[in-house]
């Protein structure tokens, strides 16, 4: 469970602080530290003492660090501009579970069906992501014996050691984060997993055309809705959890009582839920490159990129959509004898994820659509029992979602059957054909006729001839005298032996007949006129 940590602020002096560590210190440390008073003197010759003693300086600076400087983080963390989207420190574990149950299906009241279906089983829809560790990195500072000698020198030295140590990693590490968070954002942007809303071309005139836009798509999202979240479940986002993140210069431009009125907020209210980005294809490309360096996942924005990005003026998100935790943050030292420094580490480590199941739309200034889709490879053979990833790029324009919908269709190849003098259909030789999940059987004793399966579905068996044979499951039927019957069938997806998933992922089962061939296709779900397909054979 995320907890958020009390945000405190650090307005102690110095003599505040020198009888904190005391208190909490050694005996040994006790012993040979006097308590503070409010005298400058007193704080030199605690200073006097502290720098005496290796022993004690380490103390010191250990508890100054660890202690003092954990809270100005703490405070920093929580106060940052993004702040709203965090969602806490995980205190165990480095992943975690988000679940989602979508809404459960109507059905029609009906007191005949109701005795056969009293003890029917109907399995909730319940979905589920995971959002792994994905970010440690470390920052690094020193502290020199003279810097730690002058800060007894005056009243505020101590605080402003403090602030060295903290700043010289922490302004690092909030940079970071915040880039990293600006990056993720345009990656899912630039992947079309944002519902794209196209508005009017950013300009002075055409502000309460957009405003109108922006508010049209907040008032649908309080709605329960399969549009606009990744994974097409009904959720919807109530006002109050809607957050508007928009480009600098659209906010210069764009009159903030307006957009106060769409929300339905007064504009005190609303600034809570306006979040300011310098543009959405501004990043540091050379920052981002060192912090990901070896990560096979980053890829860094073209300038093509860069400049469709920054023309978006705004994105509206729930605040459920990011997902952002704190695993560690934690200070180590180490004193260099040799060289007479402390050196200090600051590990910090993150989860960076989004939810699939909240609402996110980004508003762009042009019609979003589908060029193409091409799926790759285009053709492959795949022996039975094994399984191939066949992948589909799509091109988009204006931020288009680049999903697809994987469907197989396929021809399953009977053997051949031979009809006798009584016009009964024998098999030409023993043999089971798998179809939908059971066997099939054709069996070749003399005078036996061919029975397919229990089921209720009729499968249509063509001949060599121009004439089709329909065969009913659990009966016979008869054609020509010394007819032979080359049998084909085209069924879906769900009846064939075969098996596509979300990903392009094909798998054929151990016994799916050699020579059966089949069609994977690949469906924009933006624009259902754009698909491609893979022709599979199994062999």
């Amino acid at each position: 469970m995320p907890i958020i940590p009390s945000t405190k602020r650090l307005n102690a002096s110095a003599v505040d602080i020198l009888n904190a560590i005391r208190n909490s210190a050694s005996a040994n440390y006790r012993d040979y530290i006097p308590a503070a008073d409010a005298s400058a003197d007193s704080v030199k010759e605690i200073g006097r003492i502290i720098m005496d003693f290796p022993a004690l300086k380490n103390e010191f600076l250990t508890a100054l660090v660890n202690r003092i400087g954990r809270v100005l983080i703490t405070s920093k963390m929580y106060e940052n501009p993004w702040a709203v989207f965090k969602r806490g420190t995980l205190e165990f574990g480095e992943t975690v579970e988000e679940i989602f149950v979508n809404i459960a299906k109507p059905f029609e009241f009906d007191p005949a069906v109701a005795e056969s279906k009293i003890f029917a089983r109907e399995i909730p829809d319940v979905r589920a992501a995971f959002h792994i560790l994905n970010y440690q990195v470390f920052y690094k500072a020193t502290i020199q014996n003279e810097q730690l000698r002058q800060a007894f020198l005056s009243w505020d030295g101590i605080s402003t050691l403090i602030a060295k140590i903290v700043e010289a990693m922490y302004t690092g590490a909030a940079y970071d984060e915040f880039v990293t968070m600006k990056y993720m954002l345009a990656k899912h942007i630039l992947n079309g997993e944002l519902y794209p809303k196209q508005v009017s071309t950013v300009s002075a005139a055409n502000m309460k055309a957009i405003a109108a836009t922006v508010k049209g798509v907040s008032n649908r999202m309080e709605f329960l809705s399969t549009d606009y979240n990744l994974s097409g479940v009904a959720n919807r986002t109530e006002k109050r959890d809607q957050y508007l993140i928009m480009n600098a210069d659209f906010d210069a431009t764009m009159d903030v009582e307006v957009l106060a009125s769409a929300f339905n907020m007064d504009k005190a209210e609303f600034m809570g839920h306006r979040i300011l980005i310098d543009g959405f294809g501004v990043l540091d490309a050379a920052r981002l490159a060192e912090l990901f360096k070896g990560d096979p996942n980053y890829t860094a924005l073209t300038d093509a990129e860069k400049t469709a990005l920054n023309a978006i003026p705004a994105v509206l998100v729930d605040r459920d959509w990011f997902m952002i935790f704190d695993n560690l943050f934690e200070f180590t030292e180490q004193y260099n004898g040799e060289g007479l420094y402390w050196n200090y580490w600051y590990h910090t480590w993150k989860t960076f994820s989004v939810s699939p199941f909240a609402n996110a739309c980004v508003f762009v200034p042009g019609l979003p659509s589908i060029t193409s889709v091409e799926v790759s490879p285009s053709s492959i053979t795949i022996s039975p029992g094994q399984r191939a990833l066949l992948s589909a790029e799509v091109t988009t324009d204006n931020f288009a979602s680049k999903a697809v919908n994987w469907s197989l269709v396929g021809t399953l190849a009977f053997p051949s059957i031979a009809v006798d003098g009584s016009g009964e259909a024998i098999a030409a030789t023993s043999t089971s054909i798998p179809f939908d999940g059971a066997e099939v059987s054709a069996n070749a004793l003399a005078g036996r006729k061919i029975v397919f399966g229990t089921g209720t579905d009729k499968y249509t068996i063509v001949s060599n001839t121009t004439s089709a044979l329909t065969i009913t499951p659990g009966l016979a039927s008869n054609v020509a005298d010394n007819t032979t019957i080359n049998a084909a069938d085209t069924v879906t997806g769900d009846d064939l032996p075969a098996y596509i998933d979300i990903y392009g992922e094909i798998t054929i089962a151990p016994d799916c007949p050699s020579g059966t061939s089949i069609t994977a296709t690949a469906t924009s779900v933006y624009d259902s006129t754009k698909s491609d397909t893979c022709a599979v054979t199994v062999g």
